[in-house]
């Protein structure tokens, strides 16, 4: 009994002291460039907020078209009196319904549902430019992931030269080919190398935080990207971008939509002043104050007219005000026109200058590779140096950086040209 128990014992604290089994790691979502405008439209926190304006115009809209339709109200109420001799009843009913149709308001009702109407149209508008910028975002924190991706690469390539370079060194001072400075310059540039790998690894888990933020996924999903920084062509003339972008820019259509509701504000302010007519019908039930035990009914017609006479001159302000705030409008939208404009061509130049950056790093990158060859092969030879062929090394990994940022450069200049067009 004893032998057994001390087994069981052994068994526990052997099993206490063996290392927890390993949690396996979630597998890496795929996500490709084409299903990122996808993935941000339907999960993004920020668009989701966004939508709930255009719904809110909506419903100002409905009520503005409900107050054009006739309104009916019931009421009815109950008393009791103090019992007199004249009262045959000290218990008072009455009952009515009402029903009220505006005949003419003066053109008020109808500028009402224009300018909510307009409102509609500019909550639509400026929700799709919302989405288009939320897209670029998205998109453009895609690209720079990928970006972080190849400096990894580039800093792990740069980390293979480096210890096979040591390698090398530490080989030629043991053998007395070469001297104890070689061997310490090769260690220096590993642990350089260390470093750049580290950071261009922490470039990655930001760019992936931040992607999965934007399409609403756990900070910590791990994120299989299945693009490539590879060049896309753009083949618009900066003339037929221009006239693309002052025709589709969601946001200078929010702003004409603004302009339509600012006129439709004039009609509302000018119908301050103009006549209303009202039309009511209804029928009402009671006891004639008590005076009657029976209760009696009767159908009961209106016919109102009301004009305002003076105000104040407050009609007046508010017609200023509107006119003021048109002509406001109209020099915004002259303004954004022009920012329009601006923006299709600063994103046509930034694809023109990222162009040239990408066929001077291209052949930057071969002549770094062709480099390090011959400094390699003058190394081993014994003929060149150990500083020579760092240097060579350090060249090609800082071309390499230069070739990514160049085909990031060149991305990114895309699709910045897609948003300033009002394209999707």
């Amino acid at each position: 009994m004893t032998r057994g128990i001390a087994s069981l014992l052994f068994a526990i604290l052997l099993a206490g002291a063996l290392p927890p089994p390993a949690m396996a790691q979630p597998a890496a979502r795929p996500l490709s460039f084409a299903s990122v405008a996808q993935a941000t439209l339907q999960d993004n926190l920020q668009l989701r907020a966004a939508a709930f304006d255009v719904a809110v115009a909506q419903s100002q809209l409905a009520q503005a078209q409900g107050a054009k339709l006739p309104q009916a109200n019931l009421s009815g109420s109950y008393t009791r009196n103090q019992e007199q001799p004249l009262l045959a009843d000290p218990n008072v009913y009455a009952a009515s319904l009402i029903v009220s149709y505006p005949l003419s308001t003066g053109g008020n009702l109808e500028a009402r549902i224009r300018l909510a109407e307009a409102n509609v149209r500019g909550a639509q508008a400026t929700y799709e430019r919302t989405k288009q910028q939320i897209v670029f975002v998205a998109e453009q924190t895609y690209l720079q992931a990928l970006l972080a991706a190849e400096n990894v690469a580039a800093a792990q390539r740069s980390m293979a030269q480096a210890n096979e370079s040591l390698r090398v060194a530490q080989a030629r001072f043991s053998a007395g080919a070469g001297a104890r400075l070689d061997v310490l310059q090769a260690e220096v540039a590993v642990a350089s190398a260390e470093q750049a790998l580290v950071q261009a690894q922490t470039g990655v888990r930001n760019a992936q935080a931040n992607l999965n933020a934007l399409i609403n996924l756990p900070l910590d999903t791990p994120l299989a990207l299945t693009d490539t920084l590879t060049p896309r062509p753009v083949d618009i003339a900066l003339a037929d971008a221009i006239a693309q972008a002052l025709r589709d820019r969601a946001d200078l259509a929010a702003l004409r939509s603004r302009i339509e509701a600012a006129r439709a504000g004039i009609d509302v302010a000018q119908s301050g002043g103009a006549p209303t007519f009202g039309f009511g019908a209804g029928y009402a039930l009671s006891n004639a104050n008590g005076l009657s035990t029976t209760i009696f009914g009767g159908w009961l017609v209106t016919l109102g007219v009301t004009l305002s006479v003076f105000d104040g001159g407050i009609t007046q302000a508010q017609i200023r005000e509107a006119q003021l705030q048109l002509e406001q409008l109209k020099v915004r939208e002259a303004q954004i026109r022009q920012q329009v404009e601006l923006d299709v061509r600063v994103a046509t130049l930034a694809l023109q200058r990222a162009a040239g950056e990408l066929t001077a790093a291209t052949k930057a990158v071969e002549q770094g590779r062709e480099s390090v060859r011959l400094a390699t092969v003058r190394y081993q030879s014994g003929v060149g140096t150990s500083l020579e062929l760092l240097t060579a090394q350090s060249n090609l990994a800082l071309a390499e950086q230069s070739l990514a940022s160049a085909r990031f450069n060149q991305n990114a200049a895309r699709i910045q040209l897609i948003l300033a067009m009002g394209s999707q």
